[in-house]
């Protein structure tokens, strides 16, 4: 500890100073250069005070060389005695060891309690103390403020005010979801959230043209990701919370930040529009000044700043580009950073090395631990079916196949594909088919009669079949604790000596798969219900983009939308007709917008020129992956 804090304080240090400096050079930066240059700058020097960029340490290099010359001593030593008869005068070698206390610092009665706690030990325990305070502070008062914006704030869906956002999203090539609210006690406009940006409004009334500058300058601090950057200077004020600089930095860099997007949103706009940007300005100014948290871009510096503000905005000199400047800057750094990392000793050697190879040793025995683990499930998935065709033995090997609730082993070399939800279907032939059937809540006697309402003939205890047309239909009961499984599977009749044979001994390999009683609960506590709005506005986002993909025969941006399980085949749409009337169906409450197991069933009822008489349906089952909605399955049907 005392070494990372002896290191942190060598960093404060050399960076204060180069903070020094660019303050007092700033009217001369501000006058010259765009105010982006200096506010990249101010990122660099985050970074680097969190971390070490000095790359080289003194300690290292007087350890590197120390080794460096005990193995050469070593070598002289092994070629010590072959060179005894090549000399007159033999040297007799003195080695003096240095008892290990005599190379330790020396600690005065001043510099170390009674306990043996040094003053050093002190200042670290408080340096990290009040970093944990200053990152706690700021970190609670920001979720309490987005939270207070969430309760209380109103989402916005006036469509002069989305349509503003849509088209400068679309401007700026923003491609994020952002929410536009309206909160009360908001002081000005701002973007508030790190996962999911949120627009916040103050309660007020705007004409199109305050819109209109207040959403392009709110968007482009999201495009340049401010939020982040503000998050990264309040890191590196906590660790160095002891340098009033630092602090004096972080406020430098925010006024640079709001340069420098002004800057962005005037850019090669004329006096004219400038002007009006100045005044939309002036017009938040004179609104009220609320609370507000440092993890937004909400910004209010008082008079004086916004009066640098509109001086940048409106000036007519083009300032030059900077980026001297910030080499300079960064090479001046890593100097200093290098001459101070010089200064700070490392820790003891030989206890470093044993930390080094015991972790060494632990690493080792986890990437052995971890390779037996992945082979042992290798192992697991795959296995050896044996068919006897024709009174031919033949042996393929399979992999297991995951269902809702079972599972099923299928040959690799036959390349089987999910064609429906429980349904398989082999490249080789696309005639032959197996699929499963949960008799959920269903008797032995009423699983039968439903058989043979089929049509279904019993060829033994638990196997029927039948045969309609040119094709040939087995299942195969499986029970379980009277919880009645299905294995059905078809083919044409001309196959019974080799697919007959086959997928008998698929059928065989069902077997069910079950999962933790704790995680059965929570999916059933968390997976079922209806969708709320935002799960609802996703979905449709998704399929409006699948569904143009999709009608325009777009394979490779259909494969964005599929879930990891998804295990068909890429089909496109395939109709020459015109597509006309497109409504979904399942996305809300009044029209069967459930989620069950985690799964949301939804379909795109459309019309085809071809076909004006009838509605063609596209099918879609989706699951949330990852706080998205991704399709495991879809299909058309007519």
């Amino acid at each position: 500890m005392n070494h990372i804090f002896l290191s942190i304080l060598g960093i404060s240090v050399t960076v204060g100073l180069i903070v020094i400096v660019l303050i007092l050079l700033t009217p001369f930066l501000n006058k010259r250069y765009a105010a982006k240059w200096k506010y990249l700058i101010w990122i660099f020097l985050a970074f680097r005070l969190l971390v070490p960029l000095s790359g080289v340490n003194g300690q290292v290099i007087t350890d590197t060389m120390n080794q460096q010359k005990m193995q050469n001593v070593s070598e002289s030593e092994d070629n010590y005695p072959d060179n005894l008869m090549n000399v007159t005068t033999s040297y007799r070698w003195i080695i003096v060891e240095i008892p290990e206390q005599m190379l330790l610092p020396v600690n005065t009665p001043s510099e170390t309690g009674k306990d043996g706690i040094s003053i050093l030990d002190i200042a670290a325990l408080i340096w990290i103390t009040g970093s944990l305070i200053f990152i706690s502070v700021h970190f609670i008062s920001y979720f309490l403020y987005k939270r207070r914006v969430i309760k209380n704030g109103r989402m916005i869906h006036e469509a002069h005010i989305l349509n503003h956002m849509f088209e400068l999203k679309h401007r700026l090539h923003i491609k994020r979801s952002v929410y536009v609210m309206e909160f009360y006690e908001a002081g000005s406009p701002m973007i508030i959230g790190f996962i999911r940006p949120v627009l916040v409004l103050p309660k007020e009334q705007y004409s199109p043209e305050e819109l209109f500058f207040i959403f392009k300058h709110e968007l482009v601090h999201l495009k340049r990701g401010d939020v982040y950057l503000k998050l990264l200077f309040i890191t590196a004020n906590a660790v160095h919370w002891f340098n009033p600089l630092i602090w004096i930095m972080q406020k430098e860099a925010d006024i640079d930040m709001e340069l420098s997007c002004d800057e962005r949103v005037t850019q090669g706009a004329g006096y004219a529009l400038r002007k009006a940007y100045t005044e939309t300005l002036l017009s938040m100014l004179q609104k009220r000044c609320a609370e507000k948290t440092s993890m937004s871009t909400q910004f209010y510096g008082g008079t004086s700043i916004m009066k640098k503000r509109f001086q940048n905005i409106l000036i007519k000199n083009r300032k030059k580009n900077g980026i001297f400047i910030l080499i300079c800057t960064v090479v001046l750094t890593i100097s200093l950073g290098t001459l101070a990392g010089c200064s700070v000793a490392k820790g003891d050697r030989e206890k470093e090395n044993t930390e080094n190879e015991n972790t060494e040793n632990e690493n080792t025995e986890n990437e052995i631990t971890k390779e037996q683990s992945t082979v042992k499930q290798s192992m697991e998935n795959t296995t050896i079916l044996t068919f006897f065709k024709e009174g031919i033995q033949e042996q393929k090997q399979a992999t297991l196949a995951i269902g809702d609730g079972y599972s099923v082993f299928l040959p690799d070399e036959e390349e089987w594909r999910l064609s429906a939800p429980d349904m398989w279907t082999t490249a080789i032939n696309d005639q032959v088919t197996l699929w499963v059937t949960h008799f959920e809540g269903e008797s032995a006697d009423s699983v039968v009669r439903k058989l043979e309402s089929d049509g279904y003939v019993k060829e033994d205890t638990h196997k029927w079949w039948k045969q309609e047309d040119d094709f040939i239909y087995h299942v195969e009961q499986k029970v379980f604790e009277n919880d009645i499984w299905g294995v059905f599977y078809s083919y044409p009749t001309d196959c019974e000596e080799g697919w007959g044979r086959e997928l008998s001994v698929i059928a065989n390999t069902f077997a069910l798969s079950f999962e933790p009683d704790n995680e059965k609960s929570n999916r059933s506590e968390t997976a079922d219900g209806y969708l709320d709005v935002e799960d609802s506005q996703k979905i449709r986002a998704t399929l409006d983009a699948f569904a143009a993909a999709y009608f325009d025969g777009n394979a490779d941006t259909i494969q964005k939308f599929l879930s990891n399980t998804y295990q068909g085949e890429i089909d496109i749409y395939e109709g020459t007709g015109v597509i006309s009337d497109l409504t979904f169906k399942g996305l809300s409450d009044a029209d069967g917008g459930k989620i069950e197991d985690g799964k949301c069933i939804v379909s795109l009822e459309f019309r085809d020129s071809n076909y004006e008489d009838m509605f063609l349906y596209l099918t879609f089952i989706l699951v949330k992956e990852e706080d998205d909605w991704k399709i495991q399955f879809y299909g058309l049907e007519g």
